[in-house]
């Protein structure tokens, strides 16, 4: 790893520590003190007051996930999870696969008895390299492309399991580079992301204790 970057990572970690978070093992790449997720009722009383919480928590966690980034880089797929006291992000250490950061949420959320969870997929346009060849065919050498578009689309997927909170969100985001051009609600299993994204919490306790209701 070059020294400048194994610097900036040291230090972006040392600047996240959170003493509590060393109580339990956890992967994931961050941990912060909560400040609005389960167990954070903001007094409120009523049904419709706590998705209201839980959709304020939700945004929250999009602007979170759309601003993670690692030194030089940003990460495709990120997520969190929350039991009220701290919470956890979690990201795909440069593989980009969605199932890897759900699996692995999937494992760790199993010790959190009321989550609150969240993840999106971030597929921004990337270089690629592309193979060189001579007019006889040969190859002579790799030139890394720059992507044709700055357009993409972002996708994330928001469930609540407890707080006073039984409810799930989901929605898109299209942007130019790193800036929203339009933004709107989708069907918790429109896509293949928020599919995927729903199994975060498959076969856990609380979704029997809190179910979902009809609004």
């Amino acid at each position: 790893m070059d020294d400048t970057i194994q610097h900036e990572v040291f230090a972006s970690f040392a600047e996240h520590l959170v003493p509590e978070a060393f109580d339990t093992p956890t992967r994931a790449h961050r941990v912060f003190r909560e400040t609005s997720g389960p167990g954070h009722s903001d007094g409120a009383r009523s049904r419709a007051q706590a998705r209201a919480r839980f959709g304020r928590w939700t945004d929250a966690r999009i602007d979170d996930a759309l601003a993670a980034s690692w030194p030089h880089d940003r990460p495709l797929v990120v997520a969190f999870t929350s039991d009220g006291q701290l919470l956890r992000r979690y990201d795909e250490n440069g593989c980009g696969h969605l199932d890897c950061v759900v699996g692995l949420v999937q494992r760790e959320v199993a010790a959190i008895e009321t989550p609150w969870v969240f993840g999106a997929a971030l597929p921004r346009p990337q270089p690629w390299w592309e193979m060189v060849f001579d007019e006889d065919g040969n190859e002579i050498d790799q030139v890394l492309r720059q992507p044709s578009s700055s357009s993409w689309t972002a996708t994330w997927y928001s469930e609540a399991r407890g707080g006073g909170v039984a409810d799930t969100l989901a929605g898109y985001l299209d942007l130019d580079g790193e800036e929203v051009t339009s933004a709107g609600p989708l069907h918790v299993r429109a896509t293949a992301e928020t599919r995927e994204l729903h199994r975060m919490l498959y076969r856990h306790p609380a979704r029997r204790l809190h179910p979902l209701r009809r609004r």
